[in-house]
Formats: C-alpha cells, structure tokens, sequence
C-alpha cells in the first residue's frame, strides 16, 4: 500500500523548513536526493545521498544509499548507510531528522574518497544542488515572513474565528514536532555520549511531561 499523500505532503514540508541540500528526485516525494559534506583527510568532501521511503514509512525507516565512491564505517557492501536511528526506528520520527542525523554523522565520523588516478579535488559543480537548496530555503523563509507580517497587519475582527482556529491548531502542531523534535536530539547525544544520564534524564522527563500536556489540548 503506497505512502498516504498527507504524509508526504507533510514529510515534504517539513524537509524545506527544518533541513537542506535535499529535494525530491523527478518530484517523487518517496525519493529524495542531496549533498552533504562530509570530513576528511583531503578535507571536506560532497558526497551525494539518496533517501528512498518504504510503502509501510513511517512504521518502516527509510533506506539510505551513498552515491560517491567513499569508504566510511557506517557504510555497508551494499553502498547502504547504517544508523543508529534506522536500527533503532520509530513512527513518530521524520524524515528531515534523518537528514539532519546524516549531516551529522559525515560532520563527525571521517569519510575517504576512492580514487585510483590523481589527487581528488572536489568539482565546483557538485556543490550547486546545496547552494541553490539553501537559497530555496531562505526564499521560503522570506516568503514566510512576509506572510505573517500581512496576518498581523490584518485588523483583528477582519480575521474569522475559523481562521483564528486554524492558527492555533497549526501552533500548537509546531509546538508538538517542536518537542518531538528535543527529545528526538537529546536520545542521539545521550546515545554518542555527549551528555550525561542525569543530566538526559531531567530534559527527558522535562520534555515529556511538556509533550503530554500539549496533546491534551490537541
């Protein structure tokens, strides 16, 4: 059974206001490519990514595939990526998490470029998809400002109690992911040891009681 569209509809949404450097192949919203930067010896290198979404997403996770030629350890013989994320997937987990995990990743854990000729230098090219993405973010971006500016220019009794309901559903949404979002960060350093158990524990339970109270109002 394929991918209800709200889901991707939403996915999409969420990919070009929380992430970058991705957008979807042929506008296929089940397959998506990118760059990211990834470390090294010979400093950083692009490599492209391509993300593809299973039927059963978001109860099955995504499949990750490493397009350029590098060796990494997170890198199967079959060119695949593997994550803790992935391993450890969850329904209520998105796809710009996923990317942003990768971004990560690459920006920690060094890659190499296979290379059988002369020393490998990065084509200016490969670096146009992430500079036109970031540039398609701060468009959207902007065109998001403008659109809230005209809301709150607005006379207040002009604005119906539909639209005003609308508002607030749309907030409290955000307020939700938002959250989601806080522990979904606090469980991947917590994982890589950047922070402590005590200190896990009280953001932990800190944002879970904030979540719950937010979704009883929803």
């Amino acid at each position: 059974m394929p991918i209800p569209d709200s889901i991707l509809a939403k996915e999409y949404s969420l990919v070009m206001e929380r992430a970058y450097a991705f957008e979807p192949i042929d506008g296929n919203l089940t397959k998506w490519r990118g760059f990211v930067s990834a470390i090294s010896d010979e400093g950083e290198i692009p490599v492209e990514v391509e993300i593809s979404l299973p039927n059963a997403f978001p109860d099955s996770p995504p499949e990750i595939e490493i397009l350029t030629q590098i060796t990494h350890p997170n890198i199967n013989t079959e060119g695949f990526l593997e994550m803790r994320v992935l391993a450890r997937w969850r329904p209520s987990y998105h796809l710009f998490q996923v990317i942003v995990e990768v971004i990560r990743l690459f920006s920690k854990v060094p890659a190499r470029k296979i290379t059988t000729g002369p020393k490998w230098k990065a084509p200016k090219n490969q670096l146009d998809p992430l500079i036109a993405q970031k540039e398609q973010l701060s468009i959207i971006l902007q065109n998001k400002k403008t659109e809230l500016a005209d809301i709150q220019s607005k006379n207040s009794s002009q604005i119906t109690t539909r639209v005003l309901n609308q508002e607030k559903k749309k907030h409290l949404e955000d307020e939700i992911l938002n959250v989601e979002n806080e522990l979904f960060a606090i469980e991947s350093q917590f994982e890589d040891y950047e922070i402590s158990s005590l200190e896990f524990s009280k953001k932990f339970f800190m944002l879970k009681k904030r979540l719950y109270l937010l979704e009883a109002k929803s």
